[in-house]
């Protein structure tokens, strides 16, 4: 029976390096021992070992078996993808499609993760490339529809959708996909609709429950959202992003002390997400302690540019200006 690792996922990447320069006597079944251990990792749910175990061997053999690397690296974004770091998965995709430039997955994998970035027309053109190499992938068109939906052609990703369906008409992922079209274009009560089918088709899937979840929020149905986040957790408690949600509904129901652990748990698990900083900060400053959160606020400020994220960069700026006024202005 698989058990959980405690091992530093940098230090399980040493050590796949390791393992290969230490058996030079079969380089062959070194190997065959890193595929095996990182397929072991992944099937004991280890997923941040994993990706590192995969990452050390993609760039290992990289140069002598180009189609393993490949392999590798694709492997790895899924991994990244998991574990709501759409961002460096997109990294990882882009190696897979250096080396083999017609890979049908990994333009479809990174287009699924530059959606989960709100990057729209990047998305679509990689959907546009995988219809291209093979018209019927139907999750290509639903993912496509997302797409659409996000740059405001509502009408071209409804037909997207209907084009999905017709190649596959009882998905779980093409109902997900039309849940999170619809949500984009403010039709909250169908969105919630085909969020319940696809967990009806198939109730593992943790990222509908973080949507659906993320949807009940908005709509100030708390208590069924957390609920929903709580099952998103168990399914992947590796996903940051997860735990910084539940954490930020949980903060308005005045639950302070959980949502300060979950997102503690978050920074914990992606020191590289800006959002958990920001509100661990506000914690921090309704609590008096402002040179706390202020620290806090400037790793997210920090993490915010590199991220590229606007948004929330102007955020954590108000924020800080905020800090920087007499006391009585920020009571």
């Amino acid at each position: 029976m698989a058990t959980k690792s405690t091992q530093n996922p940098s230090v399980v990447a040493e050590a796949a390096l390791v393992d290969v320069f230490s058996s030079l006597e079969s380089s062959e079944s070194v190997v065959e021992k890193a595929i095996a251990d990182a397929k072991a990792l992944q099937e004991a749910g280890e997923t941040s070992a994993a990706i590192e175990k995969w990452r050390a061997l993609a760039n290992l053999v990289e140069g002598m078996d180009d189609r393993l690397a490949s392999h590798a690296w694709l492997q790895t974004g899924l991994g990244l993808s998991a574990v709501g770091n759409a961002a460096d998965a997109v990294l990882a995709y882009d190696n897979v499609l250096r080396l083999q430039p017609e890979c049908v997955s990994a333009y479809l994998h990174r287009g699924e993760a530059r959606n989960a970035l709100g990057q729209y027309a990047d998305a679509l053109s990689d959907f546009d490339r995988v219809i291209c190499l093979d018209a019927g992938v139907a999750v290509a068109y639903s993912a496509r529809g997302v797409a659409q939906s996000g740059l405001g052609a509502h009408e071209a990703a409804l037909a997207a959708h209907e084009k999905a369906f017709r190649l596959e008409p009882r998905c779980a992922v093409l109902y997900a996909n039309r849940g999170f079209s619809q949500m984009l274009r403010g039709e909250n009560e169908a969105a919630l609709g085909d969020f319940d089918e696809a967990l009806r088709l198939n109730p593992t899937m943790s990222e509908v429950y973080h949507q659906r979840g993320y949807l009940k929020f908005f709509l100030n149905q708390n208590q069924s959202a957390i609920t929903d986040y709580d099952e998103a957790i168990r399914l992947n408690p590796r996903n940051a992003v997860s735990w910084t949600n539940r954490g930020l509904i949980k903060d308005s129901l005045g639950q302070r002390e959980a949502a300060l652990a979950d997102y503690e748990e978050a920074i914990r698990l992606d020191a590289k997400l800006a959002h958990p900083y920001t509100h661990r900060a506000r914690g921090k400053i309704r609590a008096g302690c402002d040179a706390e959160a202020r620290v806090d606020l400037e790793m997210a400020l920090k993490l915010a540019r590199a991220a590229e994220d606007k948004t929330h960069q102007s955020y954590v700026e108000s924020w800080l200006e905020q800090l920087d006024e007499p006391m009585e202005a920020n009571h």
